[in-house]
């Protein structure tokens, strides 16, 4: 890589500040996100590498915050669009793609007897909500504390709060995620304790008559990655079903990352809604969500109302179309390389961590995973996730990035992996990793 410099992605941050305000149009592309003092700035991404406006190339565990599963720009997808796009991209009328793309996902994703289209996590997270509230006529959702699902005032709370809380409180205490977010919209929401099953047992006895759905991420991948602990999940699926509670899988990170069935297939669990964004369209934006037929209808008659111009648009359609052609071929061989490589590099962490004996481990599993410096064997929870040591996480990942290896700099996200990663990358991952780790070790 030569000698590491970044001088150019500071006068181009210094340009950007007088016209976009933080220097970037998301949070987690600017110094907010651990990006100090300054984010790089990119020229392109490829395969499995970013290379910035200054020369460097990198192994990239960013992919775009995880959409690009099938490697960056991936040919086929770009191939695809690209003569899309001569047909137009939006009509305000539907047209044939669309329902290609929607059978595919029916086909693919358990839970799913009907499918619509949008065009962030965010939005479709919205309209699951609203779709619960109209079935069960019942305006409550639970939510749990360290859980992400997008950036709008309904949800945009109890993220990442502090740990000014009673960690064995049952019912947690709502902080808004930034200023600007009233009380009022948030109201309805109920946040709890992830895994805690006699937690959320309490909770829908007491207010059954109230709750209209229990939204999840699987796998609690915005604080992490804090997996269900065993049972968890078929528990929230029973107490739901037997209480009249419409259960949301909120798949926009999970969803297409451990297989073509998503968390859903690999736990074994049919909520009755998912929402999905992120890796379906491979790099591009594209979101669905869809579940049972009953109540996808209700978007039928204009019961639950809903609208987007550029919703179902040919590009996002196209991208998802390609993309899910890719992760069909050969009934998902695809995974087959991504798993094989993610075991590579993550078996190969957890050796170097015993024999150097620090204080870490890895949470996730093949093709998305995280780091942490912590005394704790496993992380049931946010509370427990605090107990993390972030300077530590920022200090290894800053020294990671000096060798050639992009990871996301902040102890929240995870490091993801896509099929374009090589045995090559890992290699030199492990390298970086263990002197990185050596070096750590020596100077704390």
């Amino acid at each position: 890589m030569g000698t590491f410099s970044t001088e150019k992605s500071r006068k181009m941050y210094e340009r950007s500040l007088k016209f976009i305000p933080g220097g970037a149009s998301s949070a987690s592309r600017t110094p907010l996100e651990g990006y100090k003092p300054y984010p790089i700035f990119i020229e392109k991404a490829e395969g499995s590498k970013l290379y910035d406006i200054d020369g460097n190339v990198f192994i990239d565990y960013l992919l775009a915050l995880g959409p690009t599963l099938v490697g960056n720009a991936n040919p086929k997808v770009i191939n695809f669009v690209s003569e899309e796009i001569k047909k137009g991209v939006t009509y305000g009328l539907p047209y044939e793609l669309q329902i290609s793309v929607a059978e595919k996902l029916i086909k693919n994703v358990p839970c799913f007897e009907k499918v619509s289209f949008m065009n962030s996590g965010s939005e479709v997270v919205q309209i699951a909500m609203r779709l619960a509230r109209a079935y069960t006529k019942k305006d409550v959702i639970i939510k749990f504390e360290g859980a992400y699902h997008g950036w709008m005032d309904s949800v945009a709370h109890t993220v990442h709060p502090s740990l000014g809380v009673d960690a064995d409180k049952k019912i947690r205490d709502k902080m808004p995620i930034g200023s600007g977010i009233p009380e009022n919209s948030y109201k309805d929401i109920m946040v709890l304790q992830w895994n805690d099953i006699q937690g959320i047992e309490e909770a829908i006895k007491r207010d059954r008559d109230r709750i209209a759905a229990v939204i999840v991420d699987p796998c609690m991948c915005n604080s992490g990655i804090i997996p269900p602990e065993e049972g968890y999940l078929e528990k929230i699926r029973e107490l739901t079903a037997e209480n009249d509670i419409v259960f949301i899988f909120d798949e926009v990170i999970t969803g297409f990352r451990f297989d073509l069935h998503s968390a859903q297939g690999h736990f074994g669990i049919m909520p009755d809604l998912t929402t999905l964004a992120k890796a379906v369209g491979g790099g591009f934006p594209v979101a669905a969500y869809g579940g049972k037929a009953e109540i996808m209808d209700l978007l039928a008659d204009g019961t639950v109302f809903r609208a987007g111009t550029v919703n179902a648009n040919r590009v996002a359609m196209g991208a998802a179309y390609a993309t899910l052609e890719i992760l069909e071929e050969g009934n998902g061989r695809i995974y087959d390389q991504i798993n094989r490589v993610g075991k590579k590099l993550t078996q190969g962490m957890e050796e170097i961590i015993a024999r150097e004996n620090i204080q870490a481990i890895l949470t996730g599993f093949g093709t998305m995973f995280q780091i942490h410096f912590t005394p704790l064997t496993r992380i049931r929870n946010y509370p427990e996730f605090c107990r993390s040591d972030k300077d530590k996480f920022m200090d290894f990942r800053n020294r990671m990035l000096t060798k050639g290896i992009f990871i996301r700099p902040s102890h929240f996200g995870e490091l993801y992996l896509s099929a374009a990663h090589t045995d090559e990358d890992i290699d030199k991952t492990l390298e970086a990793f263990e002197d990185t780790i050596k070096e750590m070790k020596k100077e704390h």
